[in-house]
């Protein structure tokens, strides 16, 4: 997932109603980690969460060409840009990876008794999942996403400002990941989790190309609020209807690509929506909510069994303790429903201290350390 492209002066405007959505986004992804429990996350497309994540992969394509595609082919340094993006996005990686390790010495292994392979760790610390044909790694669940970012990072440096030829290595790359998504090949060093990366990113950099060309058309406040609720819907329609397969993967690209190129323009009335002072805080947000939920989710996973049954209500643990979300208690529709709204009123101040304290210093850092000379 990818926060703010920006890194010093000199940027493109912020798309103020695309970093809002992906703070929507980020919601339904932490929505999708909670599991099938209770009205609110149990909604179909809610289930369907885990594509969110190629949104984006897709809209880091978009931001980062806006951002750097045209420095990068006038000489702006290349390691630079890697410094750059490393400096704003992996100090709350390397945060959230120290809080788990913490957990696993204080509470996890010596009272519940729950080893963990300290594998996961090696591979979260050097940002190795991302080479993985699955997810999973308890140390930093989402890192295998945060670890593709950074291979991504490494392809716009090889490909943008190559001419033709950086062109060609793109499209020639994303079309393998395309084809290997539909096929179900699933390699390891190029598995589904770098395919997705791979072929979204690559659209949205097209995406941004289509954005930039057609920047002289101008369309009305009408045009565009149909235009978006449009894409909007069928957003809706694709998630709720998705299957657990990753060849869905190339559906959902097919419509975040015209949701980006819409929104990016700004001009309607969903975009004025989002332009509100909570989508926009949303959207500051969404990277350190998308790193920061796991950690309430897992809490809460393993220790609401151990409150209720110390409290006399050993009937809403289920047997067995599921390890995904919630799913560990069942409390009836109502209850359940109470009990996300609680934890989304955990992690949305959880994020946003994360945003405060951690992401936001880290990117004053990153610009202070690495300005051009």
């Amino acid at each position: 997932m990818v926060a703010d492209p920006g890194a010093d002066a000199g940027r493109p405007a912020r798309f103020v109603a695309l970093d809002s959505l992906r703070g929507v986004a980020a919601l339904l992804v932490v929505m999708f980690h909670i599991g099938n429990f209770g009205w609110l996350a149990g909604i179909p497309m809610m289930r369907a969460g885990w594509l969110l994540v190629d949104f984006f992969f897709l809209l880091s394509g978009f931001v980062i060409s806006a951002s750097y595609g045209a420095r990068l082919a006038q000489g702006f340094s290349r390691g630079r840009f890697m410094a750059l993006r490393a400096g704003r996005v992996l100090p709350l990686h390397y945060m959230v990876l120290a809080s788990m390790v913490t957990l696993q010495f204080t509470v996890f292994a010596p009272l519940l008794h729950e080893p963990h392979a300290w594998g996961e760790f090696w591979r979260s610390l050097f940002l190795l999942d991302a080479f993985r044909p699955h997810t999973g790694n308890w140390f930093s669940p989402v890192s295998w996403s945060l670890a593709v970012e950074m291979v991504l990072y490494l392809l716009a440096v090889l490909f943008f400002g190559r001419g033709r030829l950086g062109v060609a290595g793109a499209a020639i790359l994303a079309l393998a990941a395309a084809v290997c998504l539909w096929s179900g090949y699933n390699p390891v060093v190029f598995g589904s989790l770098l395919q997705r990366g791979v072929l979204a990113f690559a659209l949205g950099a097209v995406a941004y190309w289509m954005h930039s060309k057609a920047g002289g058309w101008h369309f009305s406040y009408r045009v565009l609020s149909v235009a978006e609720i449009l894409v909007l819907c069928a957003i809706v329609i694709v998630l709720a209807a998705a299957p657990p397969s990753r060849a869905w993967v190339l559906a959902v690209d097919a419509v975040f690509l015209p949701a980006v190129l819409i929104f990016a323009r700004d001009g309607g009335v969903v975009s004025h929506l989002l332009h509100r002072r909570g989508p926009a805080a949303l959207g500051r947000w969404s990277f350190a909510i998308y790193m920061t939920h796991l950690f309430v989710i897992i809490g809460c996973n393993r220790g609401l069994p151990i409150l209720f049954s110390a409290v006399g209500r050993p009937e809403w643990v289920v047997a067995g303790h599921p390890r995904f979300g919630l799913l560990s208690v069942e409390l009836g529709q109502l209850g359940e429903t109470l009990l996300t709204l609680a934890v989304l009123g955990v992690i949305l101040p959880l994020g946003w201290l994360a945003w405060r304290f951690v992401e936001e210093p880290s990117r004053e850092w990153s610009r202070a350390a690495f300005r051009q000379k």
